[in-house]
Parts: structure tokens; sequence; C-alpha cells
């Protein structure tokens, strides 16, 4: 997605109230909360069946927890489509998990969430 249409988006999701989980639902994409080690927020598993879970790591703040679906959201709706099998752990300075963290926090200060 390019920089323009990406922006466009964005400045599209900030006037309009967006209910996340209702989209997230509506489009197969389901989020649970485990205990996972610490320094790994979440990650998105897609199943065979074609649907996306989103696991949070339960220890997290609610504030961060937030951050962390929108932010996998935006993966899947954005990357996946691109490049379907993204794997790192160590990949938060990369281009694709900047766009995400920026997506992210965009939603939570327009208080969509």
């Amino acid at each position: 997605m390019s920089k323009s249409t990406r922006k466009s988006l964005r400045t599209s999701l900030q006037r309009t109230y967006v209910n996340y989980q209702d989209i997230a639902k509506n489009n197969n994409i389901y989020h649970t909360f485990m205990n996972l080690v610490s320094g790994i927020y979440g990650f998105v598993y897609r199943s065979s069946f074609d649907n996306h879970y989103i696991i949070i790591n339960k220890n997290l703040t609610k504030e961060l927890q937030k951050e962390v679906f929108c932010h996998e959201v935006e993966h899947i709706l954005f990357d996946f489509p691109i490049a379907p099998y993204i794997i790192g752990i160590d990949m938060q300075y990369s281009t694709i998990e900047k766009a995400a963290d920026d997506f992210a926090k965009a939603v939570i200060a327009a208080n969509y969430f």
C-alpha cells in the first residue's frame, strides 16, 4: 500500500467512529490473551481456514493491549495480502513494523477503540 493511500485511510478513520472489534470479527479476525514471554507483546497466526488469530500478552496494560490489537490488525489488512508469511521477533525497526505502530497509535489517539 502506498504512503498516500495509507495517509488517506488514516485520515478517513480519524473522521469516522470505527468499531475495530466488529471489523475484525467481520473479517475472520479473532483475538485472545495469553501469558507470553517478556518482550513479546503479540503476534498473528493465520489458520488453514483463513481465520486470523491475534495473540496478545495478557501481562500488558489494557491500553497497550489495545495498541497491540490495532497493530496486528494493520498487518492483517495491509501487509498479509502482499506478504502472507512474515516471521520475525527482532523486526521492531523494520518499515512494516513502523507502519503498523503508526497506524495503531493513530487509531488509539483518535479514540476509535
